[in-house]
């Protein structure tokens, strides 16, 4: 049977979710399982932002089945996602931030391919950087970094400070892509799913994820 490789993604308390789902969706659709966790600042932003889960305390009142099919009509409604719920559901499972006895906190689990943490809050960006383990998120991130795996964080900030700077630099230093969330505007986009789609893409080729998801540069006057 052809193995499944799969990456890590976590939606923290930034503003951007949308990035998030958009990578979520594009990971299953070019075959990789996906490792889903959610900080609660996370659930709160895609509420805001998003208008998901409008019952209060949401993410920890309702069944994984109702969260997962959730987003995945908020992907369908935003990205024409033509599979079925069936298929979405059977590709990516959504993990408890506090789920610190997951088999993805351990180096052994040989399946990861890499981690990416879109949006990436500062407060996330700093534990990580610190080396804090305090949720499944920083742990993850920190395995990521010790196997010598791709770890992408895409921070959603501005302006920065130098502890925020700093920070990015430590976690560079260790090995992590810093890919900030800046779309580019030479491709022309015509709506925010461009916009999004750009981006997606970006992060899809830091992982070495063949995809035509968006324009490409052809530098001015290409024909």
């Amino acid at each position: 049977m052809e193995k499944t490789y799969s990456y890590i993604l976590a939606l923290t308390g930034a503003s951007g979710a949308i990035y998030g789902l958009s990578l979520l969706r594009a990971l299953i659709e070019h075959s990789f399982f996906v490792h889903l966790i959610i900080s609660k600042p996370g659930f709160t932003v895609m509420k805001d932002e998003l208008d998901m889960f409008a019952d209060a305390n949401a993410e920890g009142a309702k069944a994984d089945s109702a969260v997962k099919e959730e987003i995945i009509n908020k992907i369908k409604l935003h990205f024409s996602a033509d599979r079925d719920f069936s298929y979405y559901a059977g590709m990516f499972e959504l993990l408890d931030e506090n789920f610190l006895e997951s088999r993805i906190a351990s180096g052994s689990a040989k399946d990861i391919k890499g981690m990416a943490v879109v949006p990436c809050s500062m407060g996330s960006l700093s534990r990580i950087a610190c080396g804090i383990s305090g949720n499944l998120i920083e742990r993850a991130a920190d395995v990521v970094l010790k196997e010598r795996k791709k770890l992408i964080i895409c921070p959603r900030e501005t302006p920065l400070n130098d502890i925020h700077l700093k920070n990015m630099l430590s976690l560079y230093s260790s090995g992590a892509v810093i890919l900030p969330l800046i779309p580019a505007f030479y491709n022309k986009p015509r709506t925010v799913a461009d916009i999004v789609n750009f981006m997606t893409g970006r992060i899809l080729d830091s992982f070495g994820v063949d995809n035509d998801i968006y324009a490409r540069w052809g530098a001015y006057g290409a024909k």
